[in-house]
């Protein structure tokens, strides 16, 4: 339960307070990582409202473009948009794309706010898209971390789901990928 409250606290600091993003404490574990998929590749723009406390109504939009290399680089460009329910912008700015992982029916995306990109430098946004399927919405998870200018952001995938994290519906909007 900690982590969840962690979770939740950096989320509702670091991308509603523009400028001063939150850094994850130095006695936090890090995630397993989780390795890129050489060919693996993922587009689409999505949009989803939060309902956890403190951000109940946030809308959020992400657009990504991105692959990884025969190597297992990753290369492309991840855009992120967090307004409030009155539809008040409190942060946008890009990423750089770090890493794509796709298995099955799931994809995994790591994006690292570069320098200029944002206000919240050597910040990661984790993304894990679930593939709805026919006449269903894809299902979004996010977490986010870092902030720090002075501490290297993680670059490699991470999967959520050791975080009990909420699930989203991809209203409006999806996303495609593949190997």
């Amino acid at each position: 339960m900690r982590i969840r409250r962690l979770l939740v606290a950096m989320l509702a600091g670091t991308v509603a307070a523009v400028g001063a993003p939150v850094s994850a404490q130095a006695d936090d574990q890090d995630p397993p990582e989780v390795p890129a998929t050489p060919g693996a590749w993922i587009a689409g723009v999505g949009g989803f409202v939060y309902d956890e406390p403190g951000t109940v109504g946030h809308q959020i939009r992400f657009g990504v473009l991105g692959w990884v290399d025969r190597d297992g680089t990753g290369h492309g460009v991840f855009r992120f948009r967090h307004a409030l329910p009155d539809g008040s912008v409190v942060g946008e700015g890009h990423a750089e794309v770090t890493c794509v992982s796709v298995v099955g029916d799931t994809a995994l995306v790591t994006a690292v706010v570069p320098k200029g990109g944002s206000p919240m430098v050597n910040h990661v946004f984790v993304i894990k898209i679930i593939e709805g399927g026919p006449g269903r919405a894809d299902q979004i998870e996010t977490l986010q971390a870092g902030g720090d200018p002075t501490r290297p952001a993680k670059r490699y995938c991470i999967d959520t789901a050791p975080y009990n994290l909420s699930r989203y519906p991809v209203r409006p909007g999806g996303y495609a990928f593949g190997t």
